[in-house]
């Protein structure tokens, strides 16, 4: 069972993060299950992307942008907004679901000054041609990408994809891929599916009024039976398929104190062995650390070929000890091992906003994914709540608000209703 007191707390703020969400465009070229963007829009100019760097970089302290979408390739300006942000000094980071790049523009991009990407891929996207293969099937499609981008070179690489109910069993197949290309594939990062039910909710806007539910992307019509998957559960089977794996850092929730709706580990392995993760005092000085030396916080890795300095920890945190242990096993086992390249490769763990029974939802505390709209700060999952309704709508089970008007409802009213006897 996972125990916060195990775990690094990130320090991260609203005004000193080190992500700054910046959406390019809510135009795409695929339509995603779960995706929380339909509202469309258009791409933002490049002028408009500018004042938001700026407004990030005054207001968010950041260590990267991370360019999104929509899909952000098929922006015109990509090209030059990456070349913008780099002149920053901040890295970078595109998310992508990689329809759209190819090795040309992969080439533009670097030369710009990327930083890296954070693909998506699984098996709910729609993708044309794909539509009935499994995640480990998938596995081809992530290596066709892996490749492309080591083949450039110089750029962090993280795969996520987004976990449901049906696809939760297979997410070892997608941490065995990962392991296997861990020169190429510098983390993976598994986000659980959260969706609203019309048939058994009701909303209402900030001034509490009924909304149409259907309107926004994160709902629908349809019953979903089957239990969500939490962020502990993805902990647990990766840690039952990878014993060596450890959690090192969380962010917990808004309302509830037992949530953990960011969960991150590092494991540390070269090209023949995992050899086990870091901890959390490793976790707790490259934070601290990244912070006196740069003063911002990290959120990526320059790069994950760290050699030896994975274990100078080792005196002061057991996870790490035992990593360099099962490293110099291996090494008396395989005398030539001494020479491969040791890497750490980053396994995130992020549970969306629940629907809590008052009609709040327990957010990310101290959310990364922030984002600007009409000047200010807003949870980029939920920015079409405001873009449609003014602001954060409440959403209750209808059970729930059929209660509530009968106990608002005048006496006269309720006792017409009452049988009698």
């Amino acid at each position: 069972m996972l125990d916060k007191r195990n775990y690094y707390r990130f320090p991260w703020s609203m005004n000193d993060n080190p992500i700054a969400w910046v959406e390019v465009t809510d135009i795409c070229n695929m339509h995603c299950e779960g995706c929380y963007r339909q509202n469309l829009t258009g791409h933002k100019s490049l002028e408009e992307l500018k004042e938001e760097v700026q407004f990030f970089k005054k207001w968010r302290n950041p260590d990267n942008f991370s360019i999104a979408g929509g899909e952000p390739l098929i922006h015109p300006d990509i090209v030059e907004l990456v070349a913008y942000m780099a002149e920053q000094g901040i890295k970078p980071i595109i998310l992508t679901n990689a329809k759209a790049l190819t090795p040309e523009l992969l080439r533009e991009l670097k030369k710009a000054g990327l930083a890296g990407f954070t693909m998506h891929i699984d098996s709910h996207q729609n993708r044309q041609g794909w539509e009935d293969k499994n995640e480990k099937e998938h596995n081809e499609l992530r290596q066709k990408y892996a490749d492309m981008v080591a083949a450039e070179g110089g750029l962090y690489l993280v795969f996520n994809s987004t976990v449901y109910p049906s696809t939760f069993h297979e997410i070892p197949d997608v941490v065995s891929w990962a392991h296997a290309n861990i020169e190429k594939v510098q983390g993976v990062v598994f986000i659980t599916y959260r969706i609203a039910t019309t048939e058994d909710s009701v909303a209402t806007d900030k001034d509490a009024q009924q909304i149409d539910m259907t309107r926004l992307s994160y709902t629908t019509s349809e019953t979903f039976d089957e239990h969500f998957v939490t962020s502990p559960e993805v902990y647990r089977i990766i840690k039952d398929n990878f014993p060596g794996y450890e959690a090192s850092g969380y962010l917990g929730g808004t309302i509830r104190h037992d949530s953990f709706k960011w969960l991150a580990g590092a494991m540390i392995g070269s090209k023949h062995k995992m050899y086990g993760s870091i901890g959390k005092k490793t976790m707790e000085l490259a934070q601290t650390g990244h912070h006196l030396w740069t003063g911002r916080y990290l959120a990526y890795l320059s790069s994950a070929n760290v050699g030896s300095a994975a274990f100078l920890l080792s005196p002061f945190d057991p996870i790490v000890r035992q990593a360099g242990k099962n490293r110099i096993k291996d090494v008396l086992r395989h005398p030539g091992h001494l020479f491969s390249n040791v890497y750490v490769q980053s396994i995130g763990i992020i549970q969306a906003p629940d629907l809590m029974p008052d009609g709040r939802a327990d957010m990310c505390d101290s959310c990364p994914d922030i984002t600007v709209y009409d000047g200010k700060f807003v949870n980029s999952c939920r920015m079409d709540e405001y873009r449609l309704f003014g602001g954060l709508i409440s959403v209750v089970g209808k059970d729930k608000e059929e209660q509530e008007q009968r106990e608002e409802a005048p006496e006269e009213e309720v006792a017409e209703e009452m049988p009698v006897k």
